[in-house]
C-alpha cells in the first residue's frame, strides 16, 4: 500500500489559556507517537507542526483521512474553526523519487 508523507502547519489567532495546555497532548494523541509535533509560539499566535505518514490506497483517500485527523484533533482540544488563520500543507507520494520540496515560486511556467 503507498504511504505518503505530510507536513502540516497550522496558526490561530489566539487560543485559551485552557486550549493551549490542550494543544500538544490532543495532537500527539491523535497522530500518534510516530508522528513528529512541534508547538510553539511568536509574535501572539501559536504555531504547530506535524510530520507524518499515512498508508492508503490512493492518494485522496490519505487526504481525506488526513481531514479527518484533524477534525478530531480541533474537537478534543476545543478549537473554535474561526480561531484558525493559517494553514501550510505539504503532501506527497513518498514511493515518488521527487524531493519532499516544493521547487522555487520563479520555476513555475509563465502564461504565454
Amino acid at each position: 500500500m503507498p504511504v505518503y508523507g505530510m507536513i502540516v502547519t497550522l496558526s490561530d489567532a489566539e487560543l485559551t489559556a485552557e486550549q493551549s495546555k490542550r494543544v500538544r497532548p490532543t495532537v500527539d494523541r491523535v497522530f500518534g507517537s510516530e508522528a513528529t509535533v512541534a508547538v510553539w509560539t511568536s509574535g501572539g499566535y501559536h504555531y504547530w507542526r506535524v510530520i507524518h505518514t499515512i498508508q492508503a490506497p490512493k492518494m485522496l483517500d490519505a487526504v481525506e483521512a488526513l481531514v479527518r485527523m484533524a477534525a478530531e484533533a480541533r474537537d478534543i482540544a476545543g478549537l473554535d474553526e474561526s480561531q484558525a488563520v493559517g494553514l501550510s500543507l505539504l503532501f506527497r507520494d513518498l514511493s515518488h523519487p521527487v524531493e519532499l520540496a516544493l521547487p522555487p515560486e520563479n520555476s513555475a511556467p509563465q502564461p504565454g
